[in-house]
């Protein structure tokens, strides 16, 4: 997979996520990440971190803006979500600057905010917002 790694960054820099190795993400390793690919082409990724025996966070979400509205973000949470599970792991925790994502992430995977805000440290994600919400989900 490190072949894809260009690939990948492109599509993180569509969403401004494309800042590895700063203060907001460190590291983004791709033996902890899935993508999904349409036409040959790898047209999506997200990641995970693993925190403790119950907990996992996800690291970064993105959909090539050319392939959206297919699925393809349904498909990469339902493959994170279910190689968590299966892991033995018990939450998701989900940090979103952008309020139709979060809604879409209420929607679909029963995630529910818990009310804790975290100050951005640099430029990542959605530019104007200052904060990251807070989300959680049972696997």
């Amino acid at each position: 997979m490190e072949a894809d790694w260009p690939r990948i960054l492109e599509i993180l820099e569509q969403a401004n996520y494309h800042h590895i190795g700063g203060s907001e993400m460190e590291r983004f390793p791709l033996e902890e990440a899935f993508v999904v690919e349409m036409e040959c082409r790898i047209a999506g990724v997200c990641g995970y971190r693993i925190l403790d025996g119950d907990n996992a966070k996800t690291t970064l979400m993105v959909v090539d803006p050319a392939y959206r509205g297919k699925g393809l973000g349904l498909v990469l949470q339902r493959a994170r979500m279910d190689y968590l599970k299966a892991r033995g792991l018990r939450y998701l925790h989900t940090n979103c600057d952008d309020e139709k994502v979060i809604q879409w992430y209420e929607r679909h995977f029963g995630y529910k905010r818990t009310g804790k805000r975290i100050p951005k440290t640099e430029d990542f994600g959605l530019a104007e917002q200052e904060q990251w919400i807070s989300l959680r989900c049972e696997l």
